[in-house]
């Protein structure tokens, strides 16, 4: 072998290296990260009291930017829907649609699975706007009317010509979508029609479309547990947006049966509860990981998605970029 060959194949490896690296700078803390832009500004909601929002104007370094909502003034249906509320609200999911930011968001307590998913808009990102402001519409669905046994948290809205569909469930009993009306933003029908999609499979619910296929992601394992954390991230993919979903071999994911995405590494033993941002030709999986160096805290990771030698998504550098449509 010359030189010439020694000298690519280092160049290659390196770069690969660089390419599955977190492009966050610094150690960002994090729980249940999603990401959008607005005017050349990106934003990340997340886990916290009243919903933590960070935001940043590369990607690299975040700055804290408030809450959606002010510990002292919470929607009051909150704590009288789930007593046990204290204002720490869980696992949101932002978009854009209809001249509106729609922010879905988890209201439950540790341990507690009587929960709910709440709803709020704003015509702005900007907090320096004076359009901005954040108006809350309540409850969407809950645990008495989700599916049976359901945590109904972990909400993600996915639209496809006019029609709104919501994800969402942990654990218990597994995963649910069910269909939302486009102007209200709350259940198209009362009591809701609700497909199920795994039985106890997963949480933090993303769905992704291509030209040919809807995927979908979750996490499983052991999350919130610092170093002793085994978070990971798993896939499916199904030609219908309410499923069924398959895995590689063709086996479904009503039976749990699943494709690992990416799991935790001896750096980061817990990596999971995924969104997912795209711009340009490029789309981010956006996620907390359990990491070592800092004692085993939930930090900022955001890299780019791939395509594998089998067509499916991985965050294994290739040539092919992860070609979403919506």
């Amino acid at each position: 072998m010359n030189r010439l060959f020694y000298l690519v194949m280092a160049v290659t490896i390196s770069t690969s290296a660089i390419a599955q690296e977190n492009i966050v700078e610094g150690e960002v803390r994090v729980h249940d990260p999603v990401m959008i832009k607005e005017n050349g500004t990106y934003y990340i909601f997340s886990t916290g009291m009243g919903v933590n929002i960070l935001k940043s104007k590369d990607m690299k370094h975040w700055e804290r930017a408030g809450s959606v909502f002010h510990k002292d003034s919470l929607p009051a249906w909150h704590t009288t829907d789930i007593p046990e509320q204290k204002g720490h609200l869980w696992a949101p999911d932002i978009s854009y649609h209809n001249g509106k930011y729609h922010l879905y968001y988890s209201v439950s307590a540790w341990m507690n699975f009587n929960s709910s998913i709440g709803y709020a808009t704003n015509t702005t990102l900007n907090p320096d706007s004076p359009d901005y402001k954040w108006v809350d519409h309540g409850k969407v669905i809950d645990f008495r009317n989700g599916g049976e046994g359901v945590n109904v948290i972990d909400p993600m809205l996915f639209e496809e010509n006019n029609q709104l569909w919501l994800f969402y469930g942990s654990y218990k009993s597994g995963l649910r979508v069910t269909e939302i009306h486009p102007e209200t933003g709350h259940l198209l029908l009362d009591p809701p029609v609700v497909y199920p999609l795994t039985t106890h499979l997963g949480e933090g619910v993303f769905v992704l479309k291509t030209a040919a296929y809807y995927y979908i992601f979750a996490s499983r394992g052991i999350c919130c547990k610092g170093n002793d954390s085994n978070y990971q991230v798993v896939m499916g993919r199904s030609k219908s947006v309410t499923g069924p979903y398959l895995n590689k071999k063709g086996e479904s994911w009503l039976d749990n049966k699943y494709t690992l995405l990416m799991a935790g590494d001896e750096a980061r033993p817990g990596r999971g509860h995924n969104g997912f941002f795209t711009e340009n030709d490029t789309t981010y999986i956006v996620y907390h990981a359990y990491t070592r160096a800092a004692d085993g805290q939930s930090l900022l990771n955001i890299q780019p998605l791939f395509v594998d030698k089998d067509g499916w998504p991985s965050i294994v550098p290739s040539e092919n970029l992860f070609e979403r449509v919506q």
